[in-house]
């Protein structure tokens, strides 16, 4: 019982960096294009897809849903990119 605490611990540790790393980097790719910075959504998208696939890859999300918000994060980035 001690140990399968001791694992559940470590295990939600790794869980929620991992988790958090998906968030900013997708965090960073929003911010990038509502500047309007094009230069740097190209850096930072596939970073943040990486991030995703990762999480996904890992059991952190489903791979449906690292699929869902790949979609809608390049959706958002093209609308926000065009506006201006």
């Amino acid at each position: 019982m001690e140990k399968h605490l001791r694992q559940t611990r470590k295990r939600t540790l790794r869980n929620r960096t991992r988790r958090r790393d998906m968030k900013e980097a997708v965090r960073a790719v929003v911010e990038a294009a509502q500047a309007g910075n094009a230069d740097a959504v190209k850096g930072s998208l596939p970073q943040a897809q990486q991030a995703i696939d990762k999480a996904a890859r890992h059991g952190i999300i489903h791979p449906n849903t690292a699929g869902r918000r790949k979609s809608r994060l390049v959706a958002r980035v093209r609308r926000m990119l065009e506006q201006e």
